[in-house]
C-alpha cells in the first residue's frame, strides 16, 4: 500500500506539473477539465501497470537457468511479525486522516440532501429551483439548483440560473466530488489541494463563459458576481456561484480567446504518460543493475589462466558445509516490508562466483522476479563470509554457483 502511494503520488505530482506548464493563460477549459480529470484517473491506474514485471510459473529451477553454473538448493523467505511494526503504524495513521475526512464529505452530501427536502421547490424562468432561505450564494449540486430569489433583478436571475444549469448539464459536481475524494486520500500531498483549487476555478471558467455565449452584458454580470462575493457557502462540495478568487475569472472573461492550433499542446500527455508507465517497471530495477555493473568494474578482467568453472573435481563449500549455509540465508534474508505490501513473491536466482580464495564476487541476476526482491537477493549474497574454496588437479580455481531464493507469502 505504501510504495502504490509512494507512486500515485509522484505520477500526481508530475502529470500536475506539466498541466501547469502548458496550460497557463489559455482558454480551452473544456481541455483544462479533460487533463485534470484524466490526472486523477491516471494517478489511480499508473501505479498498478508494470511492463516489465516477470511472472513466475513455478517452473522447475534447472529448466529457467542456462547450463553454466552449479545449482544450490533453494531456500524459501516468509515474512517474519515484528513486535511494533511502525510501517503499519504511520499506514493507520494514514487511514484515520483520510477517513475523518471522507466523513467530512460524506456529512457534506447529508446536508445538501436535507437541505433540498426542507427548502421550497419552485420555478424560476422555466428552470426548478430549491428556495434558499437566508444570506447564502447560490449553488448547485448535480441537478439540483439552490437560489434565493430576494432582492435580486430579474437579469441577475437570468445569470445565475444560466451559470448554474451550465453546472448541471455538464456535470460538474462529479469533478468537483472527486477532487475532494482525492484530497481525503492524498491529504498529505499539497498537490491534492492545489488541484482542487484549479478544478473548481475551471469549471467557473466554464460557468461564466456560457453566460457571456448567451449575450448578457459582461459588466453587469461582473458586478453582479462583485456583490455577491462574500456571502456565504452552504458546503464545499457545491458548486458555488461566488467561487473565489473573483480577480482570476474576471481577467479570464477579459481575455482573448487562444489560438485552436495552440489546444493541440494538450497531446503531449500521451507520451507524457507512457513514460511514466515505463518509469513504473524501471526505474528501482536500474538501481540494482547499477550495483551490477558497480559490481563488475571493480572486478579485475580475469587472465586467461583464471577461468572460471562450472565444475571441479573439489567443489567450494560454505564453511561448515549446507546445512550452515541455509542457517546463514534463513537468518540473514529479509523479506522487503514494501514488497509484503505489495504482495509480491516469487522465485530470485542469483548467480555468483566464488574466488580462489574462498570470496564471493560476480554476483549478478539470472532470474528477476521484482526490484526489491532482486535487491535483497543480491545483498544477502554480497554480504556473504568466504567458502573454502575449489580445486581441479590440486591447484585452487574460480567456481561459478546459483542461488535459488524463494520470497513466499503463505
Amino acid at each position: 500500500m505504501l510504495m502504490y502511494l509512494i507512486k500515485a503520488n509522484v505520477v500526481l505530482v508530475v502529470l500536475f506539473g506539466f498541466y501547469q506548464l502548458i496550460s497557463g493563460g489559455d482558454t480551452f477549459f473544456k481541455w483544462r477539465r479533460l487533463s485534470l480529470l484524466s490526472i486523477y484517473v491516471l494517478s489511480l491506474l499508473l501505479p498498478t501497470i508494470n511492463l516489465a514485471s516477470v511472472i513466475d510459473d513455478g517452473s522447475p529451477v534447472a529448466n529457467i537457468l542456462p547450463r553454466i553454473a552449479y545449482i544450490l538448493p533453494e531456500v524459501t523467505v516468509q515474512p517474519m511479525p515484528e513486535a511494533f511494526d511502525w510501517h503499519q503504524f504511520m499506514i493507520w495513521m494514514y487511514v484515520a486522516v483520510a477517513l475523518a475526512l471522507l466523513l467530512r464529505v460524506c456529512w457534506q452530501v447529508v446536508m445538501v440532501c436535507r437541505l433540498a427536502l426542507r427548502s421550497k421547490r419552485l420555478m424560476l424562468h422555466g428552470t426548478a429551483v430549491y428556495v434558499l432561505a437566508g444570506d447564502y450564494s447560490p449553488f448547485s449540486f448535480f441537478r439540483w439548483i439552490f437560489v434565493n430569489p430576494v432582492d435580486k433583478t430579474p437579469l441577475q436571475l437570468r445569470q445565475i440560473l444560466t451559470h448554474e444549469q451550465t453546472h448541471v448539464t455538464q456535470w460538474h459536481s462529479v469533478d468537483v466530488l472527486l477532487s475532494q475524494l482525492f484530497v481525503a486520500a492524498f491529504w498529505f500531498n499539497p498537490i491534492a489541494w492545489l488541484m482542487r483549487v484549479q478544478v473548481r476555478s475551471n469549471l467557473e471558467y466554464l460557468a461564466d463563459r456560457s453566460v457571456l455565449c448567451e449575450g448578457m452584458d459582461k459588466k453587469a454580470y461582473q458586478y453582479h458576481l462583485l456583490a455577491v462575493a462574500y456571502r456565504k457557502n452552504v458546503a464545499t462540495i457545491t458548486n458555488n456561484f461566488n467561487v473565489l478568487p473573483l480577480k482570476k475569472r474576471i481577467r479570464m472573461m477579459n481575455k482573448q480567446t487562444s489560438n485552436p492550433l495552440a489546444r493541440l499542446k494538450y497531446l503531449l500527455f500521451v507520451p507524457l504518460t507512457i513514460a511514466l508507465m515505463a518509469m513504473n517497471s524501471s526505474v528501482i530495477r536500474a538501481n540494482v543493475q547499477k550495483e551490477e555493473v558497480r559490481e563488475a568494474q571493480t572486478v579485475k578482467k580475469p587472465a586467461p589462466d583464471n577461468k572460471v568453472y562450472e565444475a571441479c573435481e573439489q567443489m567450494p563449500s560454505y564453511v561448515g558445509g549446507q546445512q550452515e549455509l541455509m542457517r546463514y540465508l534463513i537468518e540473514n534474508v529479509r523479506y522487503p516490508k514494501a514488497a509484503v505490501e505489495a504482495k509480491q513473491q516469487g522465485r530470485v536466482v542469483v548467480q555468483f562466483v566464488v574466488e580462489k580464495d574462498g570470496a564471493v564476487s560476480g554476483v549478478k541476476l539470472l532470474k528477476s522476479v521484482t526490484p526489491l526482491l532482486d535487491a535483497e537477493a543480491i545483498r544477502v549474497v554480497k554480504a556473504m563470509p568466504k567458502w573454502n574454496p575449489g580445486k581441479k588437479d590440486g591447484k585452487l580455481v574460480r567456481v561459478r554457483y546459483a542461488l535459488p531464493v524463494s520470497f513466499r507469502l503463505s
